[in-house]
């Protein structure tokens, strides 16, 4: 049986669910891959904030409700836990040392883009000439901006995250954890 994904696997996954996967569906991703996993499973890690919640996409139809979809990512995410869990990692360990901050990173650089995005249809309205021009600098001065954030953040949590010689728990040991994100 095998412990987790390949990356061609995973590549594979994301980009054939780029709209997100429900909980039986990323059940199956590994199930049908002879990996354990279970809804349980996906229930504690959502529970620890290992893995990112779902969000409610309403079906379309008179009363037909609305079901759980996660993010594509959560394949991924998954997917490093169980090569952690391999490598005799804790699911404690992994949330203190290794994904403390990937949710709120992931969540900046998705509200970023929309950010932008949302700007660029808005500027993309305005009457051509010398304010819109003006109006599209300050978007790329923005655009800069966020980029650069995002780079000091990832910086910053390189720096917080145990790189490959720090000390084991368990006496597992895995590559820099970030390469595996």
């Amino acid at each position: 049986m095998a412990v987790a994904l390949s990356e061609a696997q995973v590549r594979e996954i994301e980009a054939a669910n780029t709209d997100g996967l429900t909980s039986q569906e990323l059940v199956r991703v590994f199930s049908d891959r002879r990996i354990r996993f279970s809804e349980a499973n996906l229930r504690r890690y959502v529970q620890l904030g290992l893995v990112p919640r779902s969000r409610r996409i309403g079906q379309k139809g008179k009363h037909q409700g609305s079901h759980g979809i996660y993010p594509v990512r959560a394949v991924r995410r998954i997917n490093l836990i169980k090569k952690l869990m391999a490598e005799r990692y804790t699911l404690e360990d992994i949330q203190s040392k290794f994904l403390a901050f990937k949710d709120d990173i992931e969540t900046l650089d998705e509200a970023a883009d929309k950010l932008v995005d949302n700007f660029e249809t808005k500027l993309a309205e305005q009457p051509a000439g010398p304010r819109r021009e003006r109006l599209f600098e300050e978007l790329e001065a923005v655009k800069r901006a966020s980029a650069a954030l995002l780079d000091a953040v990832h910086r910053l949590e390189q720096l917080l995250t145990p790189s490959s010689g720090a000390r084991r728990p368990r006496g597992g040991g895995v590559a820099d954890p970030t390469e595996l994100l």
